[in-house]
């Protein structure tokens, strides 16, 4: 669904400041996926997937990126079916909000692609009810007026209501409580029922994963492999080369591994370190 070949990418080219964020990325994400995305502060990951809906534009010889077969290389994009159909919530969307109701924030996007008022007012409905608040209770107060939370799932609520076919989320769980940070999981596999590619930047190994069928390691604007999550996590080289932490359910696993315990040190899977543990004292 996404196919991005030899990418690069210079911020204020041609100036005493510029920088190279990207150099020539290959990465596919494929329809269905969810799609990890990590690296260290500066390895590229936000100025990658902005160029998903064009908000960052590909220069010049600088590569190609594709969604389905449109390219996003060309001069002209007809930027509205873009973003429909790839929706992104930056980190911290609830700095995103804007307008003085809930329902209008939410149907800004539907506006934009010049829908009746009806069905403006309709897909804001549906998506302030996907992500589990009450249309009544909230479409006429302030965005402002919100907790955290609530304010978080309203921008949420914002780029659903362009039912998008691919979601980005950076760093969705950022700043959250632990509880909050499983009901927003929670959610997100949820809405992958209906928009099924997500692609999700996260700093939070236990989530990528935990959710991620394939995760995709950045170092320093370079993309240095695209793994399963036990490759990725099972592997302490591969680990020690690409500058990642392990999960905590696998930080255990192989603390008790080096302690002489008969477990799999690439145990991800909260159930599936329990279930090991009970095997290997009952065979101590």
């Amino acid at each position: 669904m996404i196919s991005v070949k030899n990418l690069s990418y210079v911020y204020s080219p041609k100036t005493p400041f510029n920088t190279q964020a990207l150099f020539g990325i290959n990465v596919d994400i494929n329809d269905g996926d969810f799609f990890g995305i990590i690296g260290n502060t500066g390895a590229g990951k936000s100025t990658l997937v902005s160029h998903f809906n064009a908000l960052t534009r590909v220069q010049k010889n600088s590569g190609t990126v594709f969604v389905d077969d449109v390219d996003l290389s060309a001069k002209k994009l007809d930027l509205k079916k873009l973003r429909a159909k790839v929706g992104m919530v930056f980190q911290y969307p609830e700095y995103q909000l804007f307008d003085d109701t809930v329902e209008k924030d939410v149907m800004f996007g539907p506006k934009n692609l010049g829908l009746p008022v009806d069905e403006q007012r309709s897909r804001a409905k549906a998506a302030i009810e996907l992500v589990g608040l009450d249309y009544a209770e909230i479409a006429g107060r302030s965005p402002f007026e919100l907790s955290g939370g609530q304010k978080r799932r309203v921008a949420l609520a914002g780029v659903l209501a362009m039912r998008p076919e691919i979601l980005v989320l950076d760093e969705p769980t950022a700043g959250i409580d632990p509880i909050g940070k499983r009901k927003l999981m929670e959610l997100i596999c949820d809405i992958k029922k209906t928009c099924p590619t997500i692609i999700m930047i996260s700093h939070n190994m236990d989530e990528i994963a935990s959710y991620c069928n394939r995760i995709a390691v950045l170092d320093r604007g370079t993309v240095k492999g695209v793994f399963a999550p036990r490759e990725l996590f099972g592997s302490r080289e591969l680990l020690e080369k690409c500058g990642v932490e392990l999960p905590l359910v696998t930080e255990l696993a192989v603390g008790l591994a080096d302690a002489g315990i008969d477990i799999d040190r690439s145990i991800i899977d909260q159930d599936e370190l329990v279930c090991a543990i009970l095997k290997a004292g009952k065979y101590a």
